[in-house]
């Protein structure tokens, strides 16, 4: 699938975002199951027709949708490895620039963490200067970075957050009510690893949309919550001893 037609999908959700059209309501529209509007989006499969249909519900038309997405190529996917840097060298910056990518408003950073006015001010000019965000006037945030936003693969951001997993995430027994774990090992070929895995990007996006109908919630009502999900090849190590060597 060419990059253009991800842009699209992608203008196309914001879209839906914007005028508060759930998959839920989407799928009443389409007369589809709510599992599969959710499974068009996260594959980028969607047919000519229905993306008219939609763009009907919006009272958009395909030119229209197109040229929004060309504005929204203008965002940055990924920021550079010393801007990267830049972020870890001081954690408070690395924590604004965390709440911006889930849409905090500036009264919300004030109120939950111990910054003052000034301070605040300044973190969120440092995200501006590197196009991270837009501070607006009376200290409004608009995200400058793509729906696709990544960390750079075992880069500095991600190195530090994988620490923090493996230090801190697993010290639970998951047993609360709002707490699950699930693990499950076994025996799969590539192709199913490969299903699985686009089984982990539908999740990803759930809770994404999840964050997002979340957005106006009150920040006494919400707690911080992490999703971890993994997939490798791998084995128990004291399972993997027992392995018949090759002769």
């Amino acid at each position: 699938m060419s990059n253009q037609t991800l842009e699209i999908l992608e203008a196309l959700k914001q879209e839906l975002r914007k005028e508060g059209i759930t998959y839920k309501a989407l799928s009443e529209a389409l007369d589809m199951s709510e599992a599969n509007i959710k499974r068009m989006f996260s594959q980028h499969k969607i047919s000519l027709d229905r993306l008219e249909k939609i763009c009907d519900l919006l009272h958009l038309d395909i030119l229209q949708l197109a040229q929004s997405a060309h504005q929204q190529r203008k965002q940055i996917s990924q920021l550079t490895l010393e801007q990267e840097n830049q972020l870890i060298s001081d954690q408070r910056l690395l924590l604004v620039a965390q709440l911006c990518l889930s849409d905090w408003k500036f009264d919300e950073m004030l109120e939950r963490y111990s910054f003052t006015e000034p301070q605040l001010i300044k973190y969120l000019v440092q995200l501006d200067k590197i196009a991270f965000i837009e501070l607006l006037p009376g200290n409004r945030i608009r995200k400058r970075v793509s729906p696709h936003f990544k960390w750079h693969p075992k880069g500095p951001v991600q190195n530090f957050f994988a620490e923090h997993i493996q230090n801190e995430f697993f010290r639970s027994s998951f047993t609360e009510k709002n707490e699950k774990v699930l693990f499950i090992s076994g025996m799969l070929s590539d192709k199913s690893n490969h299903k699985i895995q686009e089984l982990i990007d539908e999740l990803g996006t759930a809770y994404r949309q999840q964050l997002r109908e979340d957005k106006n919630v009150a920040l006494a009502e919400k707690k911080g919550t992490s999703l971890v999900v993994g997939l490798r090849n791998w084995e128990l190590s004291v399972f993997n001893e027992l392995r018949r060597k090759p002769l």
